[in-house]
């Protein structure tokens, strides 16, 4: 009985040695293709990141956790107000997949305070995720993609889009999702929580040198009401535009005011910039980040730029739900109210 048993635990011991290799070459070959593959992101990811946009930066960092799932921290994006990142995430994944998504905890540094000359009276700050169902960017293997951002701009300061950024990113949850069933509402679940972390520098130096600041004082009137345009901060790829109240008090109800202002180039491309919650950022105003290459070369070469405040009426009787936002017929963009920016003298 004694050989028996001591012949069972070399046979289990075998077997491991023999899997362990094979498992831990299968992650290592994961992990060289997910260093070498070139995703390229697909165009509805929530004006997060692109991967074709000329300002967005690689980093290719891998994780993987003792299940076997390899995360890589793939492209960073630096905007003035927001870093947004992007994850290509792989393993060996149930048929069906449903839902790949990365709870994550993102911090920036350094913080420094507001200079004295800021055009804006800070009002609140925050940061945010990007949680949506998979988001397949290869079939063999197969490999997910998952976005994040959070906030450069703060109550008590911000951090610099200019200079170099420390990044530390936590991972402390890892959700796969399969199965999902329409009739039932839901789908079947795996929780991965091993903690991954990822830390780097980056910038934003190459657009923040192309950013420009013009004082706008552009004051309107609608039914009795008195606007005012204060500062427009410009760069081909981040539209601010610095208000008074305009926007307070925003919501995606039909409530009367100015609810988005369209920036319009030389060439005739058309940029909505949307009104900013005071949850999201600390200032009041309008902005666009924009992903399209197109329309970012558009920027680069227009000489002007004419900014048109579209207000709605009251409409608190109506249904929210008839018209989305940018087709509603009572929504007034009166040229008449516009103001038009030099942006390259």
């Amino acid at each position: 009985m004694k050989n028996r048993t001591v012949w069972m635990i070399a046979l289990v011991l075998m077997i491991a040695a023999i899997a362990l290799p094979a498992a831990a070459a299968a992650e290592s070959d994961r992990e060289t293709f997910l260093e070498n593959f070139e995703a390229v992101y697909p165009a509805n990811i929530g004006g997060v990141i692109d991967s074709a946009n000329p300002y967005t930066k690689s980093v290719r960092i891998v994780k993987t956790t003792q299940s076997g799932i390899s995360v890589m921290l793939d492209k960073v994006l630096v905007t003035e107000d927001e870093l947004a990142v992007s994850f290509l995430i792989s393993g060996d994944f149930p048929e069906n997949l449903f839902d790949v998504h990365l709870y994550t905890d993102i911090n920036v540094s350094p913080l420094v305070p507001y200079p004295p000359e800021l055009s804006f009276e800070p009002q609140r700050g925050g940061g945010g995720g990007d949680p949506v169902y998979v988001r397949v960017v290869n079939e063999n293997p197969l490999v997910a993609l998952d976005t994040a951002t959070i906030a450069l701009m703060y109550d008590e300061g911000y951090v610099s889009a200019a200079d170099p950024i420390r990044v530390h990113i936590r991972i402390p949850q890892i959700d796969i999702g399969w199965d999902y069933s329409e009739e039932e509402g839901n789908a079947q679940y795996y929780h991965e929580d091993e903690v991954l972390e990822f830390e780097f520098e980056t910038d934003g130096a190459e657009l923040a040198a192309q950013t420009k600041t013009f004082d706008l004082d552009h004051t309107f009137e609608i039914d009795g009401k008195t606007y005012e345009f204060h500062r427009l901060h410009f760069n081909p790829m981040q539209l601010i535009l610095f208000t008074g109240e305009m926007s307070s008090g925003f919501s995606w109800e039909y409530t009367e005011g100015v609810r988005y202002v369209i920036a319009a180039t030389d060439d005739g491309n058309k940029i909505n910039l949307n009104a900013v919650e005071a949850a999201d950022c600390p200032y009041r105003g309008f902005r666009a980040k924009i992903l399209d290459p197109e329309v970012i070369r558009s920027l680069e070469r227009t000489k002007t730029l004419t900014l048109t405040p579209c207000y709605l009426p009251d409409q608190t009787n109506e249904d929210p739900n008839s018209y989305p936002l940018w087709e509603n017929p009572a929504m007034d963009c009166s040229p008449e109210r516009a103001v038009t920016v030099n942006i390259q003298e």
